[in-house]
């Protein structure tokens, strides 16, 4: 059986036209394997009926935004790694998962599998396509 994972949305305008937007995603992509694991993400742009549904849901006020299970946690606001740790160890289906997360604390962001990462989170796959 699978454990848990802590499930967190990104409400964006875009991720491929908006740096902030961007960067935001990148937050969450850069994280180490051992993170990546207890995680599941996804870009949610305004430019989709879908993202737009999900910013009302998540009662969303500015862009970019991360929730963490749901809670409103970096309102336009890009985290530090130790910040991102600490949101996600807090909102742990488990203690054991909580401890986890802050055991990795002092590991830093990981660069080399952004673009694999993005890629799994769907980051950029609202983008206006033209038709």
């Amino acid at each position: 059986m699978s454990e848990q994972k802590i499930k967190i949305d990104v409400l964006t305008l875009d991720s491929v036209q908006c740096a902030a937007c961007g960067y935001m995603m990148e937050s969450l992509a850069a994280l180490p394997s051992d993170v990546q694991e207890m995680i599941e993400y996804k870009e949610w742009s305004i430019k989709s009926k879908d993202g737009i549904k999900k910013f009302m849901e998540l009662k969303g006020k500015v862009l970019p935004t991360i929730c963490i299970e749901g809670d409103l946690v970096f309102p336009s606001v890009i985290p530090q790694y130790e910040e991102l740790i600490e949101a996600m160890a807090r909102r742990a289906p488990s203690t054991e998962m909580a401890d986890r997360l802050l055991s990795l604390k002092d590991v830093g962001f990981e660069f080399d599998r952004v673009a694999e990462n993005l890629k799994k989170a769907g980051a950029g796959l609202s983008t206006r396509k033209d038709s």
